[in-house]
């Protein structure tokens, strides 16, 4: 099989309207139009011999054996990376390109120095290596790290992947809150007893992060009967709050612009609040073998 240009960019077409779940809302990713992505699927399809995808009115879904290629598709573009690794370290240059992902909203936080990190990552190799920074959720971010899509990964981690080293950067204090319409801020206006507040909080619609596989729930310290709802961003989490119509946990300095604001109100902080752990995570060994890996790390780590 003769591996040529054509047939990889329709690879990488066909894996980013996996990645989209669909072709239409892989059209604003590729800056391409549906008629242009179903020909290069199409082609795809023919010098494969194989249906990848169905594809139409009723969705979008893979195949088994489009199943099948997206794995070895995914295989064959991380053993690109590494050519590209290997070769980019070769005489001594040390240059090449730097892929960072980081979960959401986590500029705003004092303790987070990314940006300085990027800064002397940047002055050390004398500008000459090239920056990418991607945000996502942290299941993205450990599905992106074993495909080689990037190279460093800075967030929340729950789960743990044999293949990936992880290591605290710094803590993030989460508080929980509630707009103003909430009937919880009522009862905190009035000065009601912290047991009074409590059993209210119960009955209230909880908004949660989905990554975080309910340990904010938990860690609320009382059992939530009303509804759960989960999300997988912040914002997401905010515009629930913002509703009046739940009560979360957000990071203390995201919310602190909508309680400036008077648009949310911090609920018994001293009795209710809960620590997230921002941790950076690589692949395993690499920052022995990739030189702008394991400066870069050190870099961020010691920022």
């Amino acid at each position: 099989m003769n591996i040529d240009a054509a047939y990889i960019k329709d690879l990488q077409i066909f894996m980013a309207v996996v990645d989209a779940n669909g072709i239409a809302n892989a059209q604003a990713i590729l800056n391409k139009d549906a008629s242009t992505i179903s020909r290069s699927i199409s082609a795809l399809e023919t010098r494969l011999g194989l249906r990848l995808c169905e594809r139409g009115r009723q969705g979008f879904a893979l195949t088994a054996e489009g199943a099948v290629v997206v794995d070895e598709t995914i295989k064959l573009f991380s053993s690109f990376k590494t050519f590209e690794h290997r070769i980019e370290g070769l005489g001594g240059k040390d240059v090449g390109r730097l892929t960072i992902g980081i979960i959401d909203n986590i500029i705003s936080d004092a303790n987070c120095s990314l940006d300085k990190a990027i800064g002397k990552i940047s002055t050390y190799f004398n500008n000459r290596i090239h920056i990418d920074l991607i945000v996502t959720g942290p299941h993205d971010l450990e599905k992106f790290l074993l495909e080689k899509r990037i190279d460093i990964a800075v967030g929340i981690f729950e789960n743990r992947h044999d293949s990936i080293t992880y290591a605290p950067l710094y803590q993030e204090m989460d508080c929980l809150y509630c707009s103003p319409e909430n009937p919880v801020a009522a009862l905190i206006s009035s000065k009601a007893d912290q047991t009074a507040i409590l059993n209210l909080l119960k009955l209230q619609k909880f908004a949660a992060r989905t990554f975080l596989n309910e340990a904010d729930v938990q860690d609320a310290g009382f059992q939530v009967l009303g509804e759960l709802s989960f999300t997988s961003n912040l914002e997401a989490i905010a515009f629930m709050l913002l509703s009046g119509q739940f009560v979360g946990f957000l990071p203390a300095h995201y919310a602190q612009r909508y309680v400036d604001a008077g648009k949310l109100l911090p609920i018994l902080v001293n009795r209710i609040n809960r620590v997230s752990n921002i941790e950076i995570a690589h692949r395993n060994g690499e920052e022995a073998t990739r030189k702008i890996i394991g400066t870069s790390l050190d870099i961020i780590k010691t920022t």
